[in-house]
């Protein structure tokens, strides 16, 4: 009995630690491997009477299996602050879901950060769910804090989640509406050379993070050397997974910035998505319960979830997420398609879409037919999500300038990454100044972003690859926390062209429903229109070459398959794709009477501006012939061609032009 509060049993759930009518409730597994038996466990309070902490050992009567269970009635400060222990180990508890943001990001600190009970309370103004389907999406995946973290970002809260709140501007001004987060729940970003050893639990598993060395009786902790340890700057480990990462908020009071962001994003009708890393101690009943708490508590979206043999079916099969999306690279195959059909929230990461484009893109032999695949890939049952760069491996400037991995920084003698890039530096290795070099890169890069967002599915864009952001050959940046992995928005001015084209693209993709179908393409013509959804041409239109030597085909989007707002009756669109270092010659299909070829886009356009590009394609535009029959697309370039209305020359009228 204590003078302030009661100690009772109580349930056994929730886990955590959470305010009650009656008092504070506090829950918790004890793992009987990981002490010995006779340790007394329990948890540490602080609060303003016992700022030193006072420990209160769990009961014996509140015991249920493994979970120690107890009341404290009549307590009700919410300011508190606490750590559970057991003999002489302290430790987080890995349900909480706030804890004190009390050091800065890549700092050891000298007492553990303790865990608070969260005040549900905020006022989300009827926070309105975008719902955007995955053929509508264009994907933005971003690191929070190295989105913003670059002085050069112009933003006042540099590194943050206002940070990136700060940018929905820029975003909206893309064309973007879903942004996928790289791991932003509670993680120790501290690499300590040999890390700390213990059996791997769900509460070791949570709670060994944070442990940059063993922990004194009153929660201190031995401050290494900024030698000894280096930064974990990706985060893909284990943590505190229902704790948004405090070392991304600018304040102390991390919940309420993160939930002012996801509600900003929300009003500008935009998605938060976020990556989840769980390794195999996690149950497919802990991870359920963490993606419903960030739906119900944080309002999120979707979440890309990576670890090995993860759940997917039962996170698929749970009601309460039957509206949020789900991004693997598994390729789930769903047990009852009728259940799919009705949810649709498996989105499957086509990392095959990566590397045969980046290989088409370059030129290698016996790519066409894989293209077209890529291109055309759509399906029912799942979204499909394409990208020709990532967080993992080369950003797409480096794709076009590197051969080889430069990891050099990352202090492994450049063993770590995948030597398998699929790149090519288009002469030169790294970076240049020779005209020739620069122009082709860009150029190779307009072809990437073409392939990205004029496929069907779900195109996702690395923040930062829409001016062409380098990380210097890197492939690997997990541990550096500085400008090789930080957007250098100082490379707007110089990436101006590639910006203006990306924003061209995303734009062209949302005004167009042929460019992202939500029916998958059959290349038939099951509309009895004269036209199949999707063709394809070469020399001769309708007659494409597709042998291995091939580097060249036209593929023709046919308009009337486009479904909007109740009409079919879409532009068609034909794409002339040359990525020999010849300049090759295409057939253009005829068109429906009224309708003729125009020009919108190609990639060997150049221009400083948005207005430089649409005069100079304007101006080629203008010198082709109203009746186009044939093309001419440049060596390593992508023509887009689309349809306008035209008058219908009678056979007499014709006569007289003659």
């Amino acid at each position: 009995m204590h003078k302030e509060f009661e100690v009772t049993k109580t349930q056994a759930y929730p886990l955590g630690v959470c305010f009650q009518e009656e008092g504070l409730h506090i829950a918790a597994v004890r793992q009987p491997e990981s002490h010995q038996v006779s340790d007394e466990f329990g948890v540490i309070l602080y609060d303003r009477k016992h700022k030193s902490g006072i420990r209160i050992p769990f009961l014996e009567e509140g015991r249920v299996g493994s979970v120690y269970a107890m009341l404290l009635k009549g307590y009700h400060d919410k300011e508190c602050r606490y750590l559970f222990y057991c003999g002489e180990h302290i430790w987080q508890d890995p349900y909480c879901r706030q804890i004190e943001n009390s050091r800065r990001y890549g700092t050891v600190g000298k007492n553990l950060p303790r865990c608070m009970v969260l005040d549900s309370a905020y006022d989300w103004e009827e926070d309105p769910t975008p719902g955007i389907a995955y053929e509508d999406m264009i994907l933005y995946a971003l690191h929070v804090r190295g989105f913003t973290k670059h002085p050069s970002s112009g933003v006042k809260y540099r590194g943050t989640y206002a940070g990136v709140t700060e940018k929905i501007s820029y975003l909206k001004d893309l064309g973007i509406t879903s942004l996928l987060l790289m791991p932003a729940y509670e993680f120790n970003e501290i690499m300590l050379p040999e890390p700390a050893q213990g059996p791997v639990t769900m509460r070791q598993a949570a709670a060994s993070y944070k442990e940059q060395a063993q922990p004194s009786p009153e929660g201190s902790v031995n401050v290494k050397k900024s030698k000894d340890y280096r930064i974990n700057y990706w985060g893909y480990q284990s943590g505190l997974y229902y704790v948004p990462k405090s070392g991304y908020a600018y304040g102390a009071d991390t919940v309420t910035e993160y939930k002012d962001m996801v509600r900003k994003l929300h009003e500008n009708h935009m998605e938060v998505l976020m990556q989840f890393y769980f390794p195999q101690e996690i149950t497919p009943m802990e991870i359920l319960d963490i993606l419903k708490y960030w739906v119900l508590e944080y309002h999120i979206d979707g979440f890309h979830l990576l670890g090995v043999d993860l759940p997917i079916s039962v996170i698929a099969k749970e009601p309460l997420l039957s509206r949020t999306k789900l991004l693997t690279i598994q390729q789930y195959m769903p047990a009852s398609t009728d259940h799919m059909l009705r949810t649709r929230s498996i989105g499957w990461m086509s990392e095959g879409f990566q590397y045969d484009m980046r290989r088409a893109v370059k030129g290698d032999d016996n790519m066409i037919n894989q293209l077209l695949f890529h291109v055309r890939n759509n399906r029912l049952e799942t979204g499909i999500i394409n990208y020709i760069a990532k967080w993992e491996g080369m950003r797409l400037m480096d794709v076009v300038s590197y051969d080889h991995k430069h990891n050099e920084l990352n202090g492994e003698n450049n063993q770590d990454g995948t030597d398998y890039n699929c790149s090519w530096n288009c002469g030169v290795e790294g970076k240049s100044r020779r005209k020739g070099i620069m122009e082709l890169r860009k150029r190779q890069i307009k072809n990437a972003l073409s392939l990205v967002f004029l496929s069907q599915g779900t195109p996702l864009l690395y923040s930062g690859d829409e001016f062409g952001n380098t990380q210097d050959g890197n492939n690997n940046p997990y541990c550096q926390d500085n400008s090789v992995a930080w957007i250098k928005w100082n490379q707007m001015e110089s990436g101006s062209e590639l910006l203006a084209y990306t924003k061209m693209l995303i734009r062209l993709r949302k005004e167009h429903p042929v460019l992202h179908s939500r029916q998958p393409l059959k290349g038939m013509d099951y509309l009895s229109c004269g036209y199949p959804d999707i063709s394809y041409h070469g020399r001769e239109a309708w007659r494409p070459d597709l042998s291995p030597v091939s580097r060249s085909v036209g593929i023709m989007y046919c308009g009337y398959y486009g479904e909007a707002e109740d009409s079919r009756d879409d532009a068609f669109f034909y794409l002339g794709i040359n990525f020999h270092w010849k300049e090759h010659s295409f057939g253009l299909p005829q068109l429906p009477k009224g309708k003729e070829w125009v020009l919108y886009a190609a990639t060997d356009l150049s221009g400083t501006t948005a207005q430089d590009m649409e005069q100079v394609k304007t101006e080629k535009a203008g010198e082709a012939s109203k009746c186009l029959q044939e093309i001419s697309v440049g060596p390593r370039t992508i023509a887009i061609y689309t349809t306008r209305d035209c008058p219908v020359i009678s056979g007499k009228d014709r006569k007289k032009e003659v």
